[in-house]
């Protein structure tokens, strides 16, 4: 919709252009052209109405990027967690003990065997680590991260090792998985190119459910004058990129799960 309101608008600004001169040119038998001013005036606001439609253009194609990146990080999680579980066990029983550095190492090395992965950062320095896999406000715990063949950088953290973990109907969960679909490039914002998965003993889940205590409302609306500060705000914004197919929550105000999906 603002793509096609900006064509309209250089449609307009070209036919009023041609309108002011042929009105000066009341005699259509004489010879009239358009004078430099004219030609000036009329490129000037086709230049400016075309980098704005450019902007748009190149910033929708990047949204559509996320998303397509995003969803199939959300596939091969899934496809690896349902080959870990068979061999491994549940998260439960991967012999994590507690919020710490060696329990997210255990965990990411879990999935490590079942993706082609071009960076691997797992247990290696920070310096290391930011260097080549990540600059997420998690860095701290991106020592259990690795970047796979498309650029996305995967993150590791656990909660308990028990799962016992609850956010309103979301129970059973044992840590968190972050998904920046774009690694170490800009702008390495939540809601934007970073995204949180819960990881509970049955699977995988984005955040931001329609029963996720971390709701959409709560986390990503860009209106909220109060929002969670730090990573934690915007990083259930997962479930609706994944589910409704977009970003449109980075542009609108009104939307919700139940009546409006996208801008109009």
């Amino acid at each position: 919709m603002r793509l096609l309101r900006h064509k309209m608008l250089l449609v307009m600004t070209v036919n009023f252009t041609k309108f002011l001169h042929f009105a000066k040119c009341n005699n259509f038998m004489k010879k009239c052209a358009f004078t430099l001013a004219e030609v000036l005036i009329t490129l000037g606001i086709i230049g400016v109405v075309a980098a704005i439609t450019l902007s748009i253009v190149i910033n929708n194609h990047k949204e559509k990027v996320t998303v397509t990146r995003l969803k199939h990080a959300y596939s091969i999680l899934s496809q690896a967690f349902n080959r870990i579980v068979p061999e491994d066990g549940t998260p439960d029983e991967w012999g994590m003990t507690g919020m710490n550095s060696q329990s997210h190492v255990i965990m990411a090395n879990k999935f490590v065997p079942y993706f082609k992965i071009i960076e691997n950062c797992v247990g290696k320095s920070d310096t290391f680590v930011k260097n080549n896999c990540t600059k997420v406000f998690y860095s701290k715990n991106a020592y259990s991260s690795f970047v796979i063949q498309n650029g996305t950088t995967i993150v590791f953290r656990n909660y308990n090792e028990a799962c016992t973990s609850k956010y309103g109907s979301v129970k059973d969960v044992c840590g968190e998985i972050i998904v920046d679909t774009n690694g170490v490039s800009f702008p390495n914002k939540p809601g934007v190119d970073v995204f949180v998965f819960y990881i509970y003993k049955n699977g995988i889940i984005p955040k931001g459910t329609k029963g996720d205590f971390l709701t959409f409302k709560r986390m990503c609306d860009i209106t909220n004058s109060n929002p969670i500060s730090g990573f934690t705000q915007m990083t259930a914004c997962a479930a609706w990129v994944i589910y409704n197919e977009n970003l449109d929550y980075l542009h609108c105000n009104d939307l919700n799960w139940d009546v409006k999906i996208r801008c109009k």
